[in-house]
């Protein structure tokens, strides 16, 4: 009677631990998918910065003018803390607004992450830098932006954003 008892334990915990690895992965999976779901598109300028890592296969990093931002005034600001840029259109694209340290009262703002301060300045990172593509489009495409591009983007209410696509002129 004991032996089944533990079998029954035993197989309850496997079938546990794997539900739940499967739940952790179809998390993760939703929390990245939600901002092309249910984000507003946007479309922002962008530079390429380098097209190849070798660990993740071809991409073209982009850079954009919100990337680097002065430190907000009167605030301290450090690496790892968030900072949310307003965005504001202005005509078919929209540009960044005014960082700040805590979410702002509009409606449409990227949140980011400070990696470094220096200079009077913060570089901030969005989860929007790179575009993976394959090898002859990542080469195409660095070739194309070498005078800039578009970035389309989806949005969230939180301030979360996703890369769509990006544009050549």
């Amino acid at each position: 009677m004991k032996r089944g008892l533990n079998r029954s334990l035993v197989k309850g915990g496997l079938i546990l631990a794997v539900v739940a690895q499967l739940a952790v992965l179809g998390g993760l999976f939703v929390y990245s998918q939600y901002p092309l779901w249910v984000g507003r598109e946007v479309r922002v300028a962008t530079l390429p910065v380098d097209p190849r890592d070798l660990f993740r296969g071809q991409y073209v990093r982009l850079d954009y003018g919100f990337s680097r931002l002065p430190i907000p005034d009167m605030e301290l600001p450090r690496g790892g803390d968030e900072v949310y840029v307003p965005l504001e259109r202005d005509g078919d694209l929209w540009r960044a607004g005014r960082a700040q340290l805590r979410p702002p009262a509009r409606p449409l703002f990227l949140r980011g992450t400070i990696l470094r301060v220096a200079g009077g300045e913060m570089v901030v990172r969005y989860g929007i830098e790179a575009w993976f593509a394959p090898l002859d489009d990542a080469l195409r495409l660095q070739a194309d932006l070498r005078d800039g591009g578009v970035a389309r983007l989806k949005v969230t209410a939180d301030g979360r954003a996703a890369l769509v696509a990006v544009e050549t002129p």
